[in-house]
Formats: structure tokens, C-alpha cells, sequence
């Protein structure tokens, strides 16, 4: 799979996809058969926690390395910005001023057992693996790298089509924008040593603080309009202007080695042997058919 990185990255996305699609809510039954909700949000997260291990194991045994810590404190220093962009997506103004709030602690706590299992499980998927070698074919100097992250982010956000077999949603197409945004930010992220789990931290806090009042999940008030209101707007705006230009920045300046400790190489192909040269004052060996003998020395019949 290390000699065809592009095939690779097709099979694992294909792979995370069917793991997607496969049944959650019977787990969380088991513990709440009267309760929708609950059941949603503890089999989403648990199943997906699970998932993680095998996937763990696969990109072990493909190869991939050293994805799951930070590179150094430096390199966590300076990937700090995506929780400022994870913690933007709280209501914030409407929950300092009160329009907004959570009136469900215990399906709130469930809820974040959901983001983090989805969390984990994606930035796994697809920054730990299916990255590494899409970086590994596209290379990692500065074009590479811009691609690589461009055409992971892509299939991050297409993956997230699937929501469409529970029927068509408007909302959908947004989800699959902004999962490709948050994507280019954490695959930046990767890229410049922030690790699986750090990758996992924010993209768990941007989904829980985006979805913890909304009327879908019932765990609290607030309407589009307390959320959304002028003041929050224009923070999210400076918030993604700003997160925007730095990011880019960081991809632009990083050096091409920041991604050798994970990204997925293709084995450099091997030189066939050649024979060793004749030492000094001595005659090259000879083909017993170029000394005009057979094999066994003596003339070749005619």
C-alpha cells in the first residue's frame, strides 16, 4: 500500500465511509429503549470510540507513524489558534447575555461523549491516515503540501454527503463547507506537528460548542436570532478572517521536513546490482563464449 499512496488514501476513505454508515443507536438503546436522544448521542459516540482501535491498528501495520502526540511544545504553541476557532463556535454572546442556555446537563455530558467519539474517530481517519499519504504522493514542498490538504479536506467534507440518505437538507451542503474549512485548518495542523489528538480536541470542541443549543438536540434554548446577533457575527467574522491568513501563513512558512516524522513516502525504487569493477593489473573476466570455449573449456564444436 506504501508503493500506490493514492490507491491507499481511495481504500481507507472508502473504508471510513462504510464505518460511517454502519448502525449506532442500538448501542445506546441498551441503556435508555424510551429515550431517542440519549440513545443517538451515547451509540454515536461509543461505536466510534470503538472504531478507533481497528483503524489504529490498520495504520500501524500501513506504515504510518509518530501521529498521535505533538511534535514538541513548540509546535502545540503554535497550532493553538484552532481552539480559539473551536471555541468561536460557541453562542458565546448569547450566553453571556442569557438568550441562550443549557437546560439538559445529563444529555449535554452524553452529547460530549458523541463529539469526542467523532471527533477521535475522523481526525484519526483522516488526518492520521488518509493524509500522510495523500502528503506522502503529493510531495512536501509548498505545492504539495497546499494540495495535500486541499484534496483531504475535500474528501472530508464529501464524506458528510451521507447525511443526505436521511433525507434531503439544505443544511447538508453547509455542514460539507465548513467541514472542509475546519479540515484545511487541522490538516495544517497535522502538518506542522500538532498530532492526532490535539486535531481530535479541537474538532471535538467545534462540534459540541456548534450544536449544544441548537432545537435538534433539545438540550437547551435559544433562537437563530439570540445566537446569531450582531455582535456574534462579527466576532465570527475577525475570528475566521483572522484564522484564515494564519493558517495559510503557517502552511506557506513551515519547513518541507515538518511532515517527515508521519507522512506516508513510496518506497524509492531500487537500482539493479551492478557487477563489481576489475582491480587494478587485472584482466576483466571473461564470458567463457567471448574467449571462443565452451563451458567446459575446451573448443566450441563447429
Amino acid at each position: 500500500m506504501r508503493r500506490e499512496p493514492v490507491s491507499s488514501a481511495a481504500i481507507i476513505y472508502l473504508l471510513v465511509a462504510g464505518l460511517v454508515l454502519l448502525p449506532t443507536r442500538w448501542l445506546g438503546e441498551l441503556l435508555f429503549p424510551e429515550q431517542a436522544n440519549y440513545a443517538y448521542m451515547l451509540g454515536v459516540g461509543a461505536v466510534r470510540l470503538v472504531l478507533c482501535v481497528p483503524l489504529a491498528v490498520l495504520a500501524r501495520q500501513m506504515g504510518v507513524r509518530h501521529i498521535w502526540l505533538p511534535a514538541g511544545g513548540g509546535a502545540l504553541l503554535l497550532c493553538l489558534p484552532a481552539l480559539v476557532v473551536a471555541a468561536n463556535n460557541f453562542p458565546l454572546v448569547a450566553l453571556i447575555q442569557g438568550t441562550a442556555g443549557v437546560t439538559d446537563a445529563f444529555g449535554a455530558a452524553l452529547f460530549a461523549v458523541e463529539c469526542v467519539g467523532v471527533g477521535l474517530f475522523e481526525e484519526l481517519a483522516f488526518r492520521g491516515v488518509i493524509f500522510p499519504f495523500v502528503l506522502g504522493a503529493a510531495g512536501t514542498d509548498r505545492r504539495g503540501r497546499f494540495a495535500a490538504a486541499l484534496i483531504a479536506s475535500a474528501m472530508f467534507g464529501a464524506l458528510h454527503l451521507v447525511n443526505l440518505l436521511g433525507g434531503f437538507s439544505a443544511g447538508v451542503f453547509l455542514q460539507v463547507g465548513y467541514s472542509f474549512l475546519i479540515g484545511c485548518m487541522l490538516s495544517v495542523c497535522m502538518f506542522r506537528g500538532g498530532g492526532v489528538l490535539f486535531c481530535a480536541l479541537a474538532h471535538a470542541l467545534f462540534n459540541y460548542g456548534g450544536n449544544l443549543v441548537t432545537p435538534a438536540r433539545g438540550l437547551g434554548f435559544g433562537s437563530f436570532a439570540d445566537i446569531w446577533c450582531p455582535a456574534e457575527v462579527v466576532l465570527t467574522v475577525i475570528v475566521g478572517v483572522c484564522a484564515i491568513a494564519y493558517f495559510i501563513w503557517l502552511l506557506y512558512v513551515s519547513p518541507p521536513d515538518a511532515a517527515d516524522r508521519f507522512a506516508v513516502f513510496p518506497p524509492e525504487k531500487e537500482e539493479p546490482p551492478q557487477a563489481p569493477a576489475p582491480s587494478d593489473g587485472e584482466a576483466p573476466p571473461q564470458h567463457p563464449a567471448d574467449a571462443g570455449e565452451g563451458s567446459d573449456g575446451n573448443p566450441p564444436a563447429r
